[in-house]
Parts: C-alpha cells; sequence; structure tokens
C-alpha cells in the first residue's frame, strides 16, 4: 500500500487528539461514546492508527506541498552551493523544531507501544510486529534528535502528565546511552516485524529496521571513533550496521539495476523498484492515476530560473575516472567537455552534461545555477512535455516518488562497516561498493590488498593529500570507500551529517576548503558559451552596472573559477556592493545548541559544550 493512500486512509478513518482517537469504520459505537479506551478493539485499529505515523515520512523524502525534506537540502554542504548565503548557528534559538518535533512524533509511537497489549484476543505474533512497528519509528526520532544534540532525553514510555516535574525535569542522557538504547529499538523490530510479503506493500518491515538499524550504526559508529566519544563502544556499532546491512543483501530481495540510477528519483510509481526499501509516493488527484493528492517541489525547484543550488569543484572532482581510479594530473577542467570526458557515469546521471548555466545566461528551459553545474539527479527531463501536459512539471505539482531508504545506501554502509572494523575482504567489496560502481558507475571493481589498500586492475591507489591533510585517515580503502559514497548519494541529504560524523568540520569552512565555494572554470564556461551563440559582447558587457555582460554578472575566484558567495577569495566586480562573507568552522557547531526556552523549562537539561 502506498505510503501517501495510508496517511489519506489514516485522515480519514481517524482523527487523533491528543491520546484518544475516533474510527467510525472499526466500530458500530457512536462517535460520542468512542474513547481512547474502547477504541482499540482488532488488529485493524492498530494498523490505523500507524498509518498517522507515516506522514512524519515526509521529511525524510522529498517533503510536501513547498516544505523540503532531506533531498538536496543541505544548505552547509561542500556539495552544492545554496541560492543564498548560509552561516552556521551563531545564537542559541529560543525554541527550535528539531528539537519538539522529533518528541513530538515519539510521543505518537509511545502511544501505539502501550495499546498493542489492550487490543483483545491479538495473538503473540501480531502484538510483537505492532510493537516493532512502535519501536522502529521511536528509535528513528530519537536518531535525529540524537544526530542533532547529542546526548538528549531518552523516552520510552508514555508520558499521561507531561506539566509534572517527574515528566518536565529531566536530565539528558548521555549519547551512548541514547545509540544503545536506539539499537536495542531496532533489533527488536527487526526480529519480530513480518516480512515484506506479510507486512505489505511498501510498509516498514523487518528489512526497513535493518536499513535503519545500517545507517544508524554507521553513523554512530564513526563519531564514537573520530570524536573519541567517553564511554563509546564503536566496533559494536560498525558490527550492527554490517550485519543488519548484511541481512538486507542475503535476501535477494533487493538488487542494483544497470542503468538504473536516476530512475530511482524521476519515476512515478516506484512500487517495481528492486533499488528501494521503502518509498514515499505522491500523486496528483485525477493524473497520472492518482487518486489522493499529495505532490511536492522537487522537480519543479530544480528547473527554477532562481540560481538552483548548483554542484561545486570539490564534488565534481570526487567522482573518480571511468577508469576507475581518481582524477590525476591529466584531469582538464579547462574545457565543459574535459569536465565530463571519461568520468564515473553517476556524475553525468547528478549533473547536466550539455549546457552550463550561471547568471547573466539563461540556458536550456531558462535554468539559473549557483555554480554553472546544473544537478539535475532530481528532474526527469525525459518526461517533461507529457508532465507539462498534465500540469504536473511545476512546483508544488510534482508527483515522482521519493526513495526514503534505498538499497544503494545499504550497500554503502556495508562497505563502510567492513573498512572501519578492519577485517573487509574482497567478497565484501565484491558485493557491496563494487556493485555500485560497475552498474551505477559503469567502472571496474576496487580491488582489495593488504588490509586497508586498493587497486583497480593492478593500478594502486594513493593516500591523497585531501585525505591525510584535512581527514586524518591513514587508509586508503577507507578513503575510497568515503569517495564512491559521495558519489553515489550525491544530494540525497547525507554529505553534512557524514562530515560531522567524520569529524571534518573544516570541509564546511570556506578558507580551509575553498573548492566548497567554486564551480565551473571561467575558461571552460567563456569557451563553451561562445562555441554555442553568446557573443564576446555578451560575454563582456560595458563592464558597469548598467551592462554588465556574462563575466561581470558573476563571482570569479582569483584561481579562475565561478564562485557562489563574495568571500575573500574572490575578485570584486561593478555589480557586487556590501561586505564579504565568511564561514568559519568551530568545533562547537558538530551539536547544535539546546534551544533556551527548553532549558527554562527544564534547568535539568544543561547546553552543549560551547553554547
Amino acid at each position: 500500500m502506498k505510503i501517501n493512500k495510508l496517511i489519506a486512509s489514516a485522515l480519514m478513518a481517524m482523527t487523533i487528539v491528543g491520546l484518544s482517537g475516533c474510527n467510525k469504520f472499526l466500530d458500530k459505537t457512536p462517535l460520542d461514546a468512542n474513547s481512547d479506551a474502547t477504541n482499540w478493539t482488532s488488529e485493524a485499529s492498530l494498523q490505523t492508527y500507524s498509518w498517522n505515523l507515516y506522514g512524519d515520512f515526509d521529511s525524510f523524502a522529498y517533503g510536501s506541498g513547498w516544505t523540503r525534506g532531506r533531498y538536496h537540502s543541505d544548505v552547509l554542504c561542500d556539495d552544492y552551493t545554496a541560492d543564498s548565503f548560509n552561516e552556521f548557528t551563531k545564537n542559541v534559538p529560543t525554541a527550535s523544531g528539531s528539537w519538539t518535533t522529533p518528541y513530538e512524533r515519539i510521543r505518537k509511537a509511545n502511544v501505539l507501544l502501550a495499546r498493542v497489549d489492550q487490543v483483545p484476543d491479538l495473538s503473540a505474533e501480531a502484538a510483537n510486529h505492532w510493537k516493532g512497528v512502535a519501536r522502529f519509528f521511536r528509535a528513528l526520532h530519537h536518531f535525529e534528535l540524537l544526530k542533532t544534540y547529542g546526548d538528549v532525553v531518552w523516552i520510552d514510555e508514555e508520558i499521561q502528565d507531561i506539566t509534572s516535574d517527574e515528566a518536565r525535569l529531566k536530565s539528558r542522557d548521555s549519547r551512548v546511552t541514547v545509540a544503545d538504547n536506539i539499537v536495542a529499538d531496532l533489533k527488536f523490530a527487526v526480529e519480530n516485524l513480518r516480512t515484506p510479503a506479510k507486512a505489505g506493500a511498501n510498509t516498514v518491515n523487518k528489512y526497513v529496521a535493518d536499513a535503519l538499524l545500517a545507517r544508524v550504526g554507521v553513523f554512530e559508529g564513526a563519531w564514537e571513533k573520530y570524536h573519541q566519544t567517553a564511554g563509546g563502544h564503536p566496533n559494536d556499532f560498525y558490527t550492527a550496521a554490517k550485519n543488519a546491512a548484511n541481512e538486507i543483501i542475503s535476501s535477494g530481495l533487493y538488487d542494483i539495476v544497470d542503468g538504473g540510477y536516476r530512475a530511482s528519483f524521476n519515476t512515478l510509481d516506484l512500487s517495481g523498484s528492486k533499488e528501494v526499501l521503502l518509498y514515499r509516493a505522491y500523486t496528483v488527484a485525477n493524473v497520472n492515476g492518482g487518486k489522493v493528492g499529495s505532490a511536492h517541489s522537487m522537480q519543479g525547484w530544480s528547473n527554477s530560473s532562481t540560481p538552483t543550488w548548483g554542484l561545486t569543484k570539490s564534488a565534481v572532482e570526487n567522482y573518480a575516472q571511468l577508469n576507475g581510479l581518481p582524477i590525476d594530473n591529466t584531469y582538464d577542467d579547462q574545457t565543459f567537455e574535459g569536465v565530463f570526458a571519461n568520468r564515473d557515469k553517476r556524475m553525468a546521471a547528478t549533473i547536466y552534461d550539455v549546457a552550463p548555466y550561471a547568471t547573466g545566461f539563461a540556458g536550456d528551459r531558462g535554468i539559473v545555477s549557483t555554480t554553472g553545474f546544473w544537478t539535475y539527479k532530481f528532474v526527469s527531463i525525459e518526461t517533461r512535455d507529457a508532465m507539462k501536459n498534465n500540469g504536473t512539471w511545476d512546483a508544488p505539482s510534482n508527483d515522482s516518488d521519493a526513495p526514503i531508504f534505498s538499497y544503494a545506501e545499504v550497500l554503502e554502509n556495508y562497505a563502510e562497516a567492513c573498512a572501519e572494523l578492519g577485517n573487509c575482504s574482497q567478497a565484501d567489496l565484491d558485493k557491496s561498493v563494487n556493485i555500485l560502481r560497475a552498474r551505477h558507475g559503469g567502472m571496474p571493481a576496487l580491488t582489495l590488498t593488504g588490509t586497508d589498500g586498493c587497486s583497480v586492475n593492478g593500478t594502486p591507489i594513493a593516500l591523497t593529500d585531501y585525505y591525510k591533510n584535512m581527514e586524518n585517515v591513514s587508509s586508503v580503502l577507507i578513503q575510497e570507500i568515503r569517495r564512491d559514497r559521495r558519489s553515489e548519494l550525491m544530494a540525497e541529504g547525507f554529505r553534512y551529517l557524514d562530515v560531522k560524523r567524520w569529524k571534518l568540520g573544516k570541509l564546511l569552512d570556506l578558507a580551509e576548503n575553498k573548492d566548497a565555494n567554486k564551480g565551473i572554470s571561467k575558461a571552460a564556461y567563456k569557451a563553451y558559451l561562445l562555441a554555442h551563440g553568446v557573443t564576446e559582447a555578451d560575454w563582456n558587457g560595458d563592464h558597469n552596472d548598467k551592462n554588465p555582460g556574462i563575466e561581470w554578472s558573476n563571482f570569479w575566484t582569483s584561481d579562475g573559477y565561478k564562485a557562489s558567495y563574495f568571500t575573500n577569495d574572490v575578485d570584486a566586480n561593478p555589480t557586487q556592493t556590501g561586505s564579504r562573507v565568511s564561514r568559519t568552522w568551530n568545533d562547537k557547531y558538530y551539536l547544535e545548541p539546546i534551544p533556551s526556552g527548553q532549558i527554562t523549562l527544564d534547568k535539568n537539561l544543561g547546553q552543549n559544550p560551547g553554547w
């Protein structure tokens, strides 16, 4: 059953008010007599309530309407630059949805968990399945809190009186305790949730729980290892991630399809995809077979004439060559064709390789990019005309489905966990990252050399200065697995958190990592435009604010690259006014500050370091 149908049915079937609900489809009791005490009459009532939890997946997909989900939305990421400059949190906020929203969702999960045993004549198998569903969602939202704040309050029961001191005045639990509890919830879910065939199409099942467990495991394993967390046990988390991912791989239910990379983000119906474990289905009523109106803005926003978020020089140079090796001194970015020549096929599936787009030159369909590299991974150019005719090409009426858990992420998590544990084998690489390299990237496999080195077709890969200077990683194997992860999951909402868990905050500092503010080279951009109908007069203009021309309409770094923001490394031009911007890293940014309003309510919360 598609998630949007679940949500719609839930809205029709049950209105949740506080802890009570009414469902006129589940009993014959008059509405004014129905209550929380009488509502939990059958397994169907548990299922109906659970549909209310699926609405939370919007933020893990493409969002809803004009809101944004996780995809292509990291405003502080070094993979791409936003249409306006963004800074790290500078001041402690009074309130934040990053704190309150997960706790609201945790409360809903705990309500379901507390009601399962109230249902009469429920089999032990059914009871444990629905408890698994509740604990999955409880783990999911505690994980959101953990990633953002570190130490947080673990809530494992339904709180009857939220105004009581017992409920209100709680100290935060350590991140290690919270992470252990998350893993315990997910292990229970894995052991008790039904298989996909029994749980129902596109619903939370044992392998979806495994996918979340693998995600949690590599995140917390890396955090505790690289941040040297007191009392941490990173290898236990890496082991949990490896085992969970391996369960999914061994199931034989999922696969990576040749040429299927962009299809996961550009299809109207992911129900037949072997590359996706769980997805958010979007439809527009009476269009493309849609029964319920539920759409997003990802595709329309990517097509906007407002500068869309282009990939950076840092991201582009992460993609390997088609021979499977990292780029070397033969790489030529002074021509547009040179940038794309003989590269990992995932690059051209993510960046449109037909024309660069930057301020002053509206490319094909009027699109403008912040870096000159247009990210079209989520845009279905092939079906543009049909979508325009249906009215689903523009925001907020896009109806392409969005992956929530992909098989590609599972394989990347498996490879990373194996490498970090120090026991990675060639067989481990061959059933994970090498499948992605071959079928999505069109590249040869990584061959393990020793315990932490690798080569491609007999050519060894060296540890690059980038990794030695920025990451303090001594393993070439970890370097290449991280490189592939970045390429495979580009713009999917992982990079910012990856940088933080690996303790690489300096990569987000525009003085330390200047390539995070660069895009296409001026030479490549000009040569391409002049070869495609743009004149020297269009390029040069009059070099003034009345007719600046393309060159002077953009920022350029001192070494000749398109820049997104007016930083210290950017040459001024006549159209620029105002002060230069900067983004400087401080280690306190690894965790967000606890909102001051929450500390006022609960003096025992304390504050994160540096805030």
